[in-house]
């Protein structure tokens, strides 16, 4: 049996995809961010790194909290929206922003006491160069926290490349995880499991409105003609049908400690 043509999403359906794959992240909110706060260790002064920052919904969290925040971020659109909220907040906050690859900061080694790694920075070039960079600018003993979607229960081959390619990112196994942060000088490395925190993990399932359903419809027809649209919505159905079981996705947050000399292999 041949494969499905391969359909680029429509961006209602893109939004929809990521609100199931990521809704935990933002729903668990205020309870996550307090324990991303202390896991950096967040006393009033420090400097942070937040890379892979988005619209700027971490690092505005931290800066209220006192802390001297730098989200970088490697899209120019989420730079100018980060920027932009933050010039509106009700109180004035120790907050900036800059354009960079994540996998390659624009930053002097050990500038920071404390540095973050959101989900997007799943979608650096490297990931594992983008946990190096982040514990090279972070300072020795320095805490190293990341907040990241991991592959969970079993999907096929075809389900997963859909949602990397709708989630713009691509979730890896917790074992990679950890040896990314291993290989980057990161030690006593702990893990939180999140995976079971907001509704998207309460089997809770996502349905397309019948606007989305002509859009995805004419976005197959016009590339692929009929044989395309065809399965197109059914394809999009069993994708979100995939996201809303249990556990199909995890989250996880991890912490390691910038260890202040250089490991020894072997």
């Amino acid at each position: 049996m041949s494969a499905a043509p391969r359909v680029p999403p429509v961006p209602a359906v893109l939004r929809l995809v990521q609100t199931v794959a990521l809704g935990r992240w933002r729903e668990s909110g205020e309870a996550l961010f307090r324990e991303v706060a202390e896991l950096l260790e967040a006393d009033s002064g420090r400097e942070v790194l937040v890379s892979g920052c988005g619209d700027g919904v971490t690092t505005e969290w931290l800066a209220g909290r006192g802390l001297i925040v730098t989200g970088v971020d490697a899209s120019p659109t989420a730079i100018e929206r980060a920027e932009a909220h933050a010039r509106i907040a009700e109180e004035p906050l120790s907050v900036s922003y800059e354009q960079s690859a994540l996998d390659d900061l624009p930053h002097e080694d050990a500038v920071f006491s404390a540095a973050v790694g959101e989900p997007l920075l799943s979608a650096a070039d490297s990931p594992a160069r983008a946990v190096a960079e982040l514990s090279r600018v972070t300072k020795p003993m320095g805490p190293v926290v990341l907040l990241q979607v991991t592959w969970s229960a079993d999907l096929s081959d075809e389900a997963r490349e859909m949602l990397v390619e709708r989630l713009g990112l691509r979730p890896h196994l917790l074992i990679e995880w950890k040896q990314m942060m291993r290989d980057a000088g990161l030690v006593d490395i702990q893990v939180q499991d999140w995976t079971d925190v907001g509704a998207a993990a309460r089997g809770e399932e996502a349905s397309l409105t019948w606007q989305q359903k002509m859009h995805i419809v004419g976005n197959a027809w016009r590339r692929w003609g009929w044989k395309g649209a065809r399965g197109a919505v059914e394809r999009e159905k069993t994708l979100l049908k995939e996201l809303g079981r249990e556990r199909a996705l995890g989250f996880q947050l991890l912490k390691g400690i910038k260890w202040p000399h250089q490991r020894e292999d072997g």
